[in-house]
């Protein structure tokens, strides 16, 4: 087992990989009476083209299959669910799909050996059969109605819509109603088969636990499955354009006040001699200083009453940074003038830099103190980078004024998308 020091933080994470393959990542908090596990598939709503074992063949599913398993995984062979084994403990057991991956998680404070094992167990020991996907279809059908009804899904999709010509975050992580009722059994076992193996997993405990304990258990428990050999599959990448689909668009919806969403699009060529970490932690900087709640610009648009609502959010999709600003305002065109306006002259200065800075860092101490946050930002660290970042604390207080103003030359505020969501007209 490897012991792993996150510099500057007096925290360790054990880790280990089990010799069916799958890695194992363990913070321990004695602090804290309960235990936290996320049991995570590097399989999400994307993945839709696929091929395996070095061949050429590609197979397509319908779109949504990674929620349909993740929904079907709960029941067991008794008959029974996986929730109903865990309310003889007390526990809380639930699940998640996104775009990249699926996680299936429970929060326990006693008996964890029981309940890790079940959590492995029903994970990875299928259930499938025709008349459970026949049953779930109506399931999903009926959550995806109630799903499209919401504005801000609405938005949020239309707006991923504008932005990508190929890329699949444009479609439903549940997909379509359609979608859901072409979708066999064989689809599911297909899917099942190919990705849900150990070495296409990753386990993360954190809480009071004996780091020990969690890799024996995990040790012992994949040793007694019958695994199949894995598959290695390779999922098909698209060649996303550079430029925007829509400029701007407008859509209406059951909403009292106008929402809209603005973003700018960049390459991450651009960055390509800037570290992937320091990345990530300069853009979220500079969304903070420009747009956050201490900002300059939301506070003259709170100031002129040109706005209710304002938030900022970076993301890195695929081969694409995507800078996403969200407003509810009555008027949009004000709004979405000094919203390019502000994309457009990006700034940070020295004493700005340091008090974020700062703030960061004290987020990142106070962190731990909360095991599911610390877990939730494992599972993202483990899918960016491949394992958890050791010197996050390091990379931020090494960022200096010369490294925000590289990147923001680099930002390309000509590839911007902006989507209105107008109240529906009486």
């Amino acid at each position: 087992m490897k012991e792993i020091e996150l510099k500057g933080l007096k925290e360790v994470v054990y880790y280990d990989k089990v010799s069916s393959g799958m890695p194992v990542y363990v913070w321990k908090n004695d602090k804290v009476k309960g235990v936290f596990s996320a049991l995570c598939v590097n399989y999400g709503s994307i993945h839709q083209e696929f091929k395996m074992n070095g061949k050429n063949k590609y197979y397509q599913v319908p779109s949504g299959i990674a929620h349909f398993i993740e929904h079907l995984n709960f029941y067991e062979p008794d008959g029974t669910t996986a929730t109903d084994f865990y309310a003889k403990y007390g526990s809380e057991v639930n699940a998640f799909t996104t775009f990249d991956y699926t996680c299936y998680h429970l929060y326990s404070t006693v008996e964890f050996k029981a309940n890790l094992n079940h959590l492995l167990d029903f994970v990875l020991t299928p259930s499938f059969n025709k008349k459970m996907v026949n049953k779930e279809k109506n399931i999903i059908i009926e959550e995806l109605s109630m799903d499209e009804d919401i504005p801000e899904t609405q938005l949020y999709f239309q707006h991923y819509a504008n932005l990508f010509h190929k890329y699949k975050y444009k479609e439903s992580i549940t997909g379509k109603k359609e979608d859901v009722q072409n979708t066999t059994l064989e689809d599911i076992e297909l899917v099942y088969d190919t990705f849900y193996h150990p070495k296409n997993m990753f386990l993360i405990v954190t809480g009071n636990v004996n780091p020990y304990d969690v890799i024996k258990i995990a040790e012992e428990n994949l040793k007694k499955k019958k695994l199949s050999p894995y598959k290695n599959p390779k999922v098909k990448k698209y060649r996303e354009e550079a430029s925007v689909v829509n400029v701007i668009s407008e859509i209406s919806g059951n909403v009292e006040n106008t929402k809209l969403k603005i973003s700018v699009k960049t390459p991450l060529s651009n960055f390509k001699n800037i570290d992937p970490v320091d990345l990530r932690l300069i853009t979220s900087l500079i969304m903070i200083s420009n747009f956050g709640p201490t900002s300059d610009l939301k506070e003259y648009l709170m100031e002129k009453e040109l706005m209710n609502y304002m938030s900022a959010t970076r993301s890195f999709i695929e081969d694409f940074l995507i800078m996403t600003i969200t407003v509810e305002t009555n008027y949009p065109k004000e709004v979405i003038k000094e919203l390019k306006e502000q994309f457009k002259n990006l700034e940070m200065s020295e004493e700005n830099l340091k008090r974020k800075i700062n703030a960061s860092t004290a987020a990142i101490v106070l962190k731990y103190d909360d095991i599911m946050s610390v877990n939730n930002n494992m599972q993202e660290e483990v899918l960016t980078f491949g394992s958890i970042i050791e010197n996050e604390k390091e990379h931020l207080e090494n960022i200096t004024l010369e490294n925000i103003n590289k990147v923001i030359k680099k930002i390309d505020s000509s590839n911007m998308a902006v989507t209105v969501l107008n109240p529906k007209k009486n």
